[in-house]
């Protein structure tokens, strides 16, 4: 058995990209980052995406649990904000580890599927409808609500006027942004430095 397919590099790894979440949510608070219109950005959630490309769905979801857990226990956002991180995060890694059991699946070198930069255009962007989707949902049934502390009717009539369009599109803009900035640095460090390689299993 290889390395890259032996239980404890696997352990070994979602431990080091959950230590890695930690180290960039303090980055985070430290130096926060901000969009030219305001947005809050960060990079916490891409030790998830790399732990994807190398060890596939099920070990990123486990990274995901812990940096929700971390997020929990010290994340800039608080409870709602580490929330939103996970829901917004989850539906990409299902949807593209959904999409590896498609023809776009790389069938002698499954972890290598998504270095084409075609395949990976496609899926991401597929991934990004679901995370919007998510989000918006979570966003106006849950997370609004209670940021604001009013129903969500009176939300979107105060910052959105009145339109239920308007707040999708609002949540659409700030979570395409954050995915897009998650999937594109991911594939420059687990492809682009050559780590897929390395330490991705084979089929």
């Amino acid at each position: 058995m290889s390395r890259a397919n032996s239980k404890a590099f696997k352990v070994s790894l979602v431990a080091f990209m959950i230590a890695l979440c930690a180290i960039l949510e303090l980055i985070n608070r430290a130096l926060p980052l901000r969009a030219p219109w305001g947005m809050s950005i960060d990079f916490v959630a891409l030790p998830v995406m790399i732990a994807f490309f190398i060890l596939g769905t099920r070990y990123s979801i486990i990274t995901g649990l812990g940096m929700y857990a971390i997020l929990l226990v010290f994340g800039y956002a608080g409870f709602v904000g580490g929330t939103m991180k996970f829901f917004a995060t989850v539906p990409v890694v299902l949807v593209l580890g959904a999409l590896m059991l498609t023809p776009l699946r790389n069938r002698e070198w499954p972890s290598m599927t998504y270095r084409s930069i075609p395949k990976y255009i496609l899926a991401a962007a597929i991934a990004l409808v679901a995370r919007c989707a998510v989000a918006s949902a979570v966003n106006y049934f849950w997370a609004i609500p209670i940021f604001f502390a009013m129903p969500i009717e009176q939300v979107i009539d105060s910052f959105f006027f009145g339109s239920i369009w308007g707040f999708i599109a609002f949540v659409a803009g700030m979570n395409v942004t954050q995915g897009v900035l998650d999937l594109a640095a991911a594939w420059i460090v687990v492809f682009g430095f050559g780590i897929a390689r390395r330490y991705a299993p084979k089929a």
